[in-house]
């Protein structure tokens, strides 16, 4: 009889779920917006396990060329995809207000939560603002010293794998030569990771910003999911690393105090010195400790592997095509002479921002921008109801051959200023835009200014024995698949 009960009660529970599920994936159908099929437990979870993200996302784009929007399902929440450029430029811009919010993908309840990704509406605003000065024009202007300084030991390093005939794996070595620029930039510690890849600071910064493939790929596609794991003691930062860091912050924030150096240091820490809230404050505009943590941890996270692969992609591209090559380092030989390149200097190589966009163009930091409706709004004739989940799929609008003819091929003239006036503003977001766009999006661009100046003007990146080109991108990350190797060639 028990066993009867239970098969009764797993029977309604199941016809409850399924009807709940039904009505949940009518979400699209009563909007009269077209969605691809879903499965009744994954929604169209199961179809970016099988393809990957990136050729889901291509896939889906082409799907619905003709639409302006289209729909998905992570396990059971809907997800409104937004292609057409006018419609993201008054999402991004005009019509920001009502899309002020990011979807938050790894909902935690760490020390570390009250950070820029994260937070909505007058919180986010209040941060935002207060965090802003770090990333002005004479604030990178000085920051830029830590990165000279850095890419001149890389180039140091090259030389000496130069004289020895080695190959140089690119991801590797700029993984380390970031946290290098990270530390020194933001915290004013020299840590050396490009010879010391095992210092502290490295090894725990690294666990704190490489979360598993499974965890991302669930933020993305199945929050919901994560959340049930977060609560069973799964981990998405390791607790240790986040304590170790944090520590280390704490600490030279007060060394920096009371040696009377506040101020002076020109990095990140200073802004975040002269934010923080003491008690005698209260009822200032300033920054919590925790919000504080939380700004430490994203100008970790948001300067690591972005700016990396980024640096990685770009060196690879211009080692596989020696033409564009020979062209930068002709524009840094005749605008830059002798001199090194600095902040000022690099602002003259138009011809390497042209790479450098192309680079990022093909492989987006981005590759997903989402936004969260915060009340019902109609953009461009769509009705969109509040707390709709928006996202951008980036990486099929750089790969659009409508506006990127032979998108596979890197062709950095399509980023001159005749190109980019005939083309639409919004059809190329590496790092967003409007209002909630990345932060550090200059000191970023100056970082691989520099740094690529740098190892031009010294050597030639060429193909070696164990090149793979075309690049095989991973499923669910925006990274190579195989390592990207390359030999440098010392210049005359």
């Amino acid at each position: 009889m028990m066993w009867l009960i239970l098969l009764v009660a797993v029977l309604i529970l199941t016809l409850v779920y399924c009807r709940y599920k039904a009505s949940t994936y009518d979400t699209f159908k009563k909007m009269n917006i077209d969605s691809p099929p879903t499965s009744l437990f994954l929604g169209n979870f199961g179809q970016a396990m099988k393809q990957g993200l990136f050729r889901m996302q291509l896939e889906l784009y082409h799907q619905y060329k003709d639409k302006k929007v289209y729909g998905v399902f992570d396990t059971n929440s809907p997800i409104l995809m937004v292609k057409d450029l006018d419609m993201i430029k008054d999402i991004m811009v005009k019509s920001f207000n009502n899309f002020v919010n990011r979807r938050v993908l790894l909902d935690v309840d760490s020390p570390v939560k009250d950070n820029l990704l994260t937070l909505k509406g007058d919180h986010w605003k209040h941060v935002r603002s207060t965090v802003s000065p770090t990333f002005s024009s004479g604030r990178i202007k000085r920051m830029s010293q830590h990165i000279e300084r850095n890419s001149c030991r890389l180039v140091n390093v090259l030389r000496g794998k130069q004289e020895r005939n080695e190959d140089v794996e690119l991801k590797n070595m700029f993984y380390n030569f970031t946290l290098d620029v990270i530390a020194s930039t933001g915290f004013g510690l020299d840590v050396n990771t490009i010879e010391n890849p095992d210092n502290p600071f490295a090894t725990h910064a690294k666990k704190c910003v490489t979360p598993s493939t499974l965890v991302l790929l669930l933020a993305f596609l199945a929050p919901r999911l994560l959340k049930l794991l977060l609560k069973t003691g799964v981990s998405v930062f390791s607790s240790e690393s986040l304590t170790y860091l944090i520590k280390v912050v704490d600490s030279a924030m007060e060394s920096r105090k009371e040696e009377g150096q506040a101020g002076k240091v020109n990095d990140f820490m200073d802004l975040l010195i002269n934010a923080e809230k003491e008690p005698e404050d209260a009822g200032k505009e300033q920054l919590t400790k925790s919000e504080i943590h939380g700004q430490v941890l994203i100008f970790i996270f948001a300067g690591y592997e972005t700016v990396a692969t980024a640096l990685s992609f770009t060196l690879f591209l211009l080692a596989t095509h020696p033409e564009c090559c020979r062209n930068v380092q002709q524009e840094i030989d005749e605008k830059l002479g002798n001199q090194s390149p600095s902040y000022d200097n690099v602002q003259d190589l138009t011809y390497m921002d042209m790479c450098i966009n192309e680079s990022m163009r093909m492989f987006p930091p981005g590759f997903l921008i989402d936004r969260v409706c915060t009340e019902d709004t109609v953009i461009q004739g769509i009705p969109i109801p509040k707390d709709m989940v928006i996202t951008f799929p980036i990486y099929a609008i750089h790969h659009d051959p409508d506006i990127w003819p032979e998108p596979e091929n890197f062709q950095p003239e399509r980023f001159s200023s005749e190109n980019k006036e005939s083309r639409h503003p919004f059809a190329f977001l590496p790092f967003g835009n409007g209002p909630r766009n990345c932060i550090g999006m200059r000191l970023a661009l100056l970082e691989l200014k520099v740094t690529i100046a740098h190892i031009l003007k010294a050597f030639t990146p060429i193909p070696c024995e164990k090149t793979v080109y075309p690049v095989k991108l991973n499923k669910y990350q925006l990274k190579a698949d195989d390592d990207l190797w390359v030999k440098f060639e010392a210049r005359q």
